[in-house]
């Protein structure tokens, strides 16, 4: 558990700084843009639930596989996925940190202050005079939406377990986890889709979250926790018999005309 510790030490004091620092890159805008005139909302999907559904797996591989499979791989499995999840959680945050997209609630977090700018041109330069800092900086990290991010990442992994260990290693299809699965990708869309439709993310910003959250969980799937591996127990037992293989001895009138050996 010592690397999960690090990780989870290293996300616990760094991202406070960055959830409270202003962008280090922030866009202008021009003051006629309707993409960040949305009015402000609350979020349908709450940063609970978006952190629950990162943190799911964790509980669901101990309990669903302990009697399953090896303790050692249920052991790469789960510290691979904890690395995981920290890691993405706090990549996305600094990709928040130094791209400074606004967020297309962004005029009203923020309220600009509209007399002392020129709004003839593009605007580069202004001042937030809303009575939230921590909102007027919230509306500078657009991109990319975490919350696609991490429940992409969380429920496509849940699905490669799921038809790795119950299915794949079974070699049959089992109706339950396939309705697990369906939903764990229905709620991913929505917890992503739900961020345009409550104002706080632009498509792209979805989108964008949805492709780094599911690459990212598939390269940790079977590259760091070698779930193909254990949904494919044949490959793992040839691999453990194939330098222990007989070779019988050929006798003629009950005389041995060879020796067994192993190769």
């Amino acid at each position: 558990m010592d690397r999960f510790n690090q990780v989870k030490t290293v996300v616990e004091v760094t991202l406070p700084f960055i959830k409270v620092l202003e962008p280090l890159a922030v866009g202008g805008f021009f003051c006629s843009d309707p993409s960040l005139s949305l009015p402000y909302r609350e979020g349908s999907v709450s940063n609970n639930a978006v952190y629950a559904t990162g943190g799911l797996p964790l509980i669901f591989i101990i309990v669903t596989a302990y009697n399953v499979i090896p303790l050692k791989k249920l052991y790469r499995v789960w510290v691979s996925y904890a690395f995981g999840i920290s890691s993405i959680y706090l990549f996305m945050n600094i990709m928040k940190l130094f791209y400074g997209e606004l967020r297309p609630n962004f005029f009203e977090a923020c309220q600009p202050e509209w007399p002392s700018m020129n709004c003839s041109g593009y605007v580069s330069e202004y001042t937030c005079t809303g009575p939230s800092r921590k909102a007027a900086i919230e509306s500078m990290r657009s991109f990319p939406s975490s919350h696609a991010g991490i429940t992409a990442f969380g429920m496509f992994y849940l699905i490669i377990f799921t038809q790795e260990v119950f299915i794949n290693r079974r070699n049959r299809f089992h109706l339950g986890w396939a309705i697990f699965q369906w939903a764990g990708f229905l709620w991913a869309v929505y917890a992503g889709l739900s961020r345009i439709t409550d104002n706080k993310h632009h498509m792209h910003d979805v989108m964008a979250g949805f492709f780094i959250g599911s690459t990212t969980s598939y390269w940790v799937a079977y590259q760091w926790s070698g779930l193909g591996e254990i949904g494919n127990p044949k490959a793992e037992h040839d691999g453990k018999t194939k330098n222990h293989v007989i070779t019988h001895c050929s006798c003629q009138n009950g005389i041995s005309v060879g020796k067994p050996k192993e190769s």
